[in-house]
């Protein structure tokens, strides 16, 4: 949210203002997209932790067809409520991305990598709860089949349970019912079998939502390797400088060094050249 000053504009004398925004500091609108997160957070926390359960265990002890349809609506719209919150999430993060991308605080990337765990959190407690209602559910069919089929061994049961909840088994009749139970249990085991399949799909998309949230963070990865590479470049750069300044000083030296040992060289030989023609003079007496 901009805020906003009221300078007196000198033109229209001095008791008049004029409405003009202020810039806002970047990182005052990252810390209020992570409280959008938060809160989002919390609303989400509040329906897998109090209405999924609900109405997961509604589906469980429904006991007629009719309450059978009205449990997995709910259940449906409960489950929808979730994933609709968690892409919201996830657009947020988008959002709180762009913003850390463009600030120059070093803190703004801390909140979008808290953020983006906190998301994170959420999926995999989601995940968690689905996973533990599709067992539960599985072994109610799992029995009520083997009621239908009290003759089938464990194997058989198994393999029906499997042809029931992917469809290919379209008749479940229970032996001593009455066609009218017959049917129920069968329309009983499709609302089940309906809702198993609902988790499996969010299974699949709870894992490209998870993916997609890490992408949000990690996409900022090659900026900083870019970064990281960059300043080892100039290290290594400084390094081999300062070698090559080191074997400078040292081949400086050496030059120096070599230099005076070569004109102290001449010079023995100067003198020893000197010292032979006069000796030579003064032997021949020719100087």
């Amino acid at each position: 949210m901009a805020n906003y000053s009221y300078p007196r504009d000198p033109e229209q004398g001095p008791n008049s203002y004029e409405l003009q925004p202020e810039p806002t500091n970047p990182m005052t609108l990252i810390l209020l997209k992570r409280q959008q997160i938060t809160e989002e957070l919390g609303s989400l926390r509040t329906r897998r932790e109090i209405h999924l359960p609900t109405a997961q265990q509604a589906l469980l002890d429904s006991t007629g067809i009719a309450e059978d349809q009205q449990a997995r609506s709910n259940l449906d719209r409960t489950e929808s409520e979730i994933t609709t919150s968690l892409q919201r999430c996830r657009s947020l993060l988008t959002e709180l991305r762009d913003q850390v991308s463009a600030a120059p605080d070093a803190r703004a990337r801390t909140q979008l990598d808290v953020a983006s765990g906190n998301v994170q959190t959420e999926i995999a407690m989601y995940y968690r709860a689905q996973s533990d209602f599709n067992v539960r559910l599985r072994e109610q069919v799992r029995r009520q089949y083997h009621v239908a089929h009290p003759a089938a061994t464990d194997d058989d049961v198994e393999a029906g349970v499997q042809n029931v909840l992917g469809g290919t088994e379209q008749t479940f009749k229970i032996q001593g019912m009455r066609s009218t139970a017959a049917r129920d249990a069968q329309d009983r085991i499709a609302e089940r079998s309906a809702a198993l399949r609902k988790i499996e799909r969010d299974f699949i998309e709870l894992n490209t939502l998870s993916q997609e949230v890490a992408q949000l963070v990690h996409i900022q990865e090659p900026m900083a390797e870019n970064i990281e590479e960059k300043t080892k470049e100039v290290a290594d750069d400084t390094l081999k400088a300062n070698d090559h300044l080191d074997k400078g000083i040292t081949s400086a030296r050496n030059a120096r060094k070599w230099k005076w040992w070569a004109l102290f060289i001449v010079i023995l030989i100067i003198a020893i050249i000197v010292a032979v023609c006069v000796g030579w003079c003064k032997t021949t007496n020719h100087c």
